[in-house]
């Protein structure tokens, strides 16, 4: 009986000191790399950032791009406008001195100072 408590003695000994050994080793590894993963970014996270970050940028660019050329489209389409109000008052200008110039008085006044008569047949009016 004895020996058979000794050998049980002998084997718990033995037992508890392998045991400890290899357990910890392979916790502490795989706690150590959840840590890790859990502090830093992998780099398929950083890759999206990365990535985001990029057409976050490229599409600012784009934006600030075509902001600038509505911009100068409206600047040149105003300029248009007031050219266009400008030939309008010309326009408006040249037919009221087409009017005064056309006034029958004043025709028949340079048509006497030049010796012309007027002969009734000859006349036609013609209207817009």
């Amino acid at each position: 009986m004895m020996n058979d408590n000794l050998a049980r003695q002998l084997a718990n000994k033995t037992q508890p000191l392998n045991q400890p050994l290899t357990q910890p080793k392979t916790t502490q590894t795989r706690e150590t790399e959840k840590r890790l993963h859990k502090k830093g970014l992998t780099r398929l996270e950083m890759l999206v950032s990365s990535m985001f970050g990029i057409v976050l940028f490229v599409l600012a660019v784009g934006h600030i791009a075509l902001s600038m050329q509505v911009s100068t489209t409206n600047r040149t389409i105003q300029d248009i406008e007031a050219q266009a109000a400008m030939v309008q008052v010309e326009n408006s200008n040249y037919e009221q001195n087409v009017q005064e110039l056309s006034r029958y008085d004043r025709v028949y006044a340079i048509a006497k100072d030049n010796g012309l008569e007027m002969n009734e047949e000859q006349i036609r009016n013609v209207f817009k």
